[in-house]
C-alpha cells in the first residue's frame, strides 16, 4: 500500500460518514445497554464487557485496559496499523477518495501481503488454464462448485519447478520479498508449493498472509504443506474460514469449529457458513482471543475415530479456559464433514449437529473407555478427570452449575466433587501492595476531568477556554493547541475530530473522560456550570503554580549548595507567591 495523503478536512469527512458501532460490529459482538453498546475488550483478557462504544460522540473506550479513541484509533489498535494505513482504511469503508503516493509502503509485512496477493492470482489463473485439468477434475469429483472455489480464492501450483518464480522474473520484480514470504526458496528459482492445490490464508481483514497446499498426487508427501511461520503467518494465531465466517458467527451466536479446509468450504456450499479451522494444530489462546470478539459458544465437530476424539478433548481445556460455552459433536468413525454430507446429504449432518452433547457429556464417554465406572475407582477418576476441565473455567457460577451437572450425571454428592474442585482450582495469587505504595491519582485530575466534559458540552466554552491566560496542566494546554489548529484549518471542534489529531496519551485521556461523561450524564444548571468552570480552571491555575513553586525552590537550593547566585529564583519565587495571593 502507498502512503495515504490527506488533509485535516479529508479526515473529518471520513469520519463523519462512519457509523463506529457498525465499523466495530464488523469486529466485535456488540450488545446495546442503554445509550451505549458494550462487548468483551478485544485488546485484554476479561469476564465482565467493560468495552462500551457511543454512538453520539463516535467514540469507544475501555474501562478495563484504558484503551480508547474514535474509528481510527479502533481500527490501529485491531488491525495493527500505522495512522495513515488506518485513515485509508476507514477512507475505503467510508467511500472517500484519498491519493497515495508512488512509492511502495516500506512496511515489512506490507511486503508479506503484496507478495502473497501476487503468487494467489497466478494460482487461480493456473487452476482454470489447461495446467490445472487435473486439479479441477479432482475438486469436481469432490462436489465442490465454481462459485465455492472463487469464492475461497483456491488456485493450483503447476508441478513444474519454477512456476510462480518465472512470473516474478517476467514481471521485473524483487524476488526477496517473495523469498521471505515462503512462495520460493533461498536460491530463488524454485518454488515452495508445487504440484498442490492451493488455500489461501486470509487474516481478518482478508489479506492473505500464506497458503495451505493439498498434494494432489496421493504418494506425494506431506500431504498438507503450509507456508512457514513469518511475520504475518502464524497457524497458532489464524484459523481458516475466519474472515468468510466472522459475520455468520456474530448473527447466530456461535462458530462451528471442524478440522480442515475442505469440510469449510462444503459446508459453506451447504447453507452452514459460521464455521472455521485450525490448520493441521490444537486451538491455541490466540485462537480462542480472535473467537471471543464474535461469540463466547463454540461447536466442536470432529471424527469419532481415536485420533478425532483425542483433538476435541485437547481442544477443550483452551476453549473452556476461554470462557466459553461449549458443545461437542461426534460424527461416525471415518467421517468429516465433508465426506459425511457427499455421501449422505446435508441433512444427516444437521442430524448430527441435532446430537451434539455438552462438554461433560462428551467427556463422560470419553474416560468411561479409559475406566470403568461401574466400580468405585473407575467413578472417582473420571469425576476427577473432568473436574480438572471444570476447575479451568473462569466464571465460579459456572463452575458451581457444571459440578451441579456432574452430581447428577455421576450420582455423586455436590459437596464431595465441591471439595475436589476447590483442591484442583489454580489460586490467584493476588500481591497486597502496602498503603504507603499505592498510587494515588493527582488531585487537579477531578478538575481537569470536568473542565473537559464542560468545554465539550457546548461551544461557548471552548472560546473562554482558549481566551484563559492563566496556567493550565500538560494536557489541556496540549487540548487548547490542538483546537486553536483544528480552527485554523476551519475544522470544526468535535470530540472525534480532536481525538484523531491529539497524541496517543491525550486522546486516551479525552476519551475515558467523555464517556464517563456518557456513563453519568451530569444535569447542571447553566449557573452552576459556569461556576465550576471557573473554579476548575482557578484550581488548575494553583496547582501549575504550586509545581513550579517547588521546581523553583528546588534549583534555588542546588545553586546555594553550590555557591552559585539565585536572583533569578528568588525573583521568580516571589513573583509566583504575588500572584498565588491574588487568588
Amino acid at each position: 500500500m502507498g502512503k495515504a495523503i490527506f488533509s485535516s478536512s479529508q479526515l473529518e469527512e471520513i469520519i463523519s460518514k462512519l457509523n463506529i458501532v457498525e465499523v466495530i460490529s464488523e469486529y466485535l459482538s456488540l450488545k446495546k445497554t442503554g445509550r451505549n453498546f458494550k462487548a468483551l475488550c478485544p485488546f485484554h483478557q476479561e469476564k465482565t464487557p467493560s468495552f462500551v462504544v457511543n454512538l453520539e460522540k463516535q467514540i469507544f473506550h475501555c474501562f478495563g485496559c484504558g484503551e480508547g479513541g474514535n474509528v481510527i484509533k479502533f481500527l490501529m489498535k485491531i488491525d495493527n496499523l500505522s495512522f495513515p494505513q488506518a485513515v485509508a482504511t476507514a477512507a475505503k469503508k467510508a467511500g472517500v477518495k484519498i491519493s497515495f503516493s508512488e512509492y511502495a509502503s516500506n512496511r515489512e509485512e506490507d511486503k508479506f501481503f503484496e507478495a502473497n496477493a501476487f503468487a494467489s492470482k497466478y494460482y487461480e489463473d493456473a487452476l482454470f488454464s489447461s495446467q490445472g485439468g487435473r486439479a479441477i477434475n479432482y475438486l469436481t469429483e469432490r462436489n465442490f462448485t465454481e462459485k465455492e472455489i472463487k469464492h475461497f480464492h483456491i488456485g493450483f501450483a503447476p508441478g513444474v519447478k519454477n512456476y510462480i518464480s518465472k512470473k516474478i522474473t517476467e514481471k521485473n520484480l524483487d524476488k526477496k520479498p517473495f523469498i521471505n514470504a515462503g512462495l520460493i526458496y533461498k536460491e530463488g528459482e524454485t518454488d515452495t508449493f508445487r504440484n498442490r492445490i492451493i488455500f489461501p490464508i486470509v487474516d481478518l481483514q482478508g489479506r492473505i498472509t500464506g497458503f495451505g497446499g493439498r498434494a494432489l498426487d496421493d504418494e506425494q508427501q506431506p500431504k498438507y504443506l503450509n507456508t512457514s511461520e513469518n511475520t504475518v503467518f502464524s497457524k497458532g494465531r489464524l484459523l481458516y474460514g475466519l474472515h468468510q465466517a466472522k459475520t455468520a458467527i456474530k448473527d447466530k451466536q456461535f462458530v462451528a469449529i471442524v478440522e480442515g479446509y475442505f469440510d469449510v468450504i462444503k459446508l459453506h456450499m451447504n447453507g452452514i457458513d459460521n464455521v472455521v479451522a485450525p490448520m493441521g494444530t490444537s486451538l491455541t489462546n490466540e485462537h480462542m482471543r480472535f473467537l471471543k470478539r464474535f461469540t463466547e459458544r463454540v461447536l466442536l465437530i470432529f471424527d469419532s475415530d481415536k485420533a478425532g476424539l483425542n483433538a476435541a478433548l485437547r481442544n477443550l481445556e483452551n476453549i473452556l479456559g476461554a470462557g466459553f460455552e461449549t458443545k461437542v459433536c461426534i460424527l461416525p468413525i471415518n467421517f468429516d464433514p465433508d465426506r459425511l454430507i457427499d455421501e449422505y446429504g446435508i441433512e444427516a449432518f444437521k442430524k448430527a449437529l441435532g446430537q451434539a452433547m455438552d462438554f461433560i457429556d462428551f467427556a463422560i464417554g470419553i474416560y468411561s473407555k479409559q475406566y470403568e465406572i461401574s466400580t468405585p475407582k473407575g467413578k472417582s477418576s473420571i469425576a476427577r478427570k473432568i473436574i480438572e476441565l471444570i476447575s479451568i473455567i473462569p466464571d465460579e457460577i459456572e463452575k458451581h452449575e457444571h459440578i451441579k451437572s456432574l452430581s447428577l450425571k455421576l450420582n455423586l454428592e455436590e459437596n464431595l466433587l465441591k471439595r475436589y474442585l476447590t483442591t484442583g482450582k489454580r489460586e490467584d495469587k493476588k500481591s497486597v501492595v502496602p498503603p504507603n505504595q499505592i498510587k494515588r491519582e493527582p488531585s487537579y485530575n477531578n478538575a481537569e476531568n470536568l473542565l473537559a466534559e464542560i468545554i465539550l458540552s457546548e461551544n461557548n466554552y471552548w472560546q473562554q477556554f482558549l481566551n484563559w491566560d492563566g496556567k493550565l496542566t500538560k494536557k489541556l494546554e496540549t487540548l487548547a493547541i490542538t483546537s486553536r489548529e483544528l480552527l485554523n484549518n476551519k475544522v470544526e471542534i468535535t470530540p472525534v475530530n480532536l481525538i484523531s489529531h491529539l497524541d496517543e496519551a491525550t486522546g486516551t485521556w479525552l476519551s475515558e473522560t467523555l464517556m464517563k461523561t456518557t456513563l453519568t450524564e451530569r444535569n447542571l444548571e447553566e449557573g452552576k456550570k459556569q461556576q465550576i468552570f471557573q473554579d476548575c480552571l482557578m484550581k488548575i491555575h494553583r496547582y501549575c503554580l504550586s509545581v513550579e513553586l517547588e521546581d523553583t525552590k528546588k534549583k534555588m537550593s542546588e545553586k546555594k549548595d553550590m555557591g552559585v547566585p539565585y536572583n533569578q529564583e528568588m525573583e521568580i519565587i516571589q513573583n509566583i507567591l504575588f500572584e498565588m495571593k491574588k487568588e
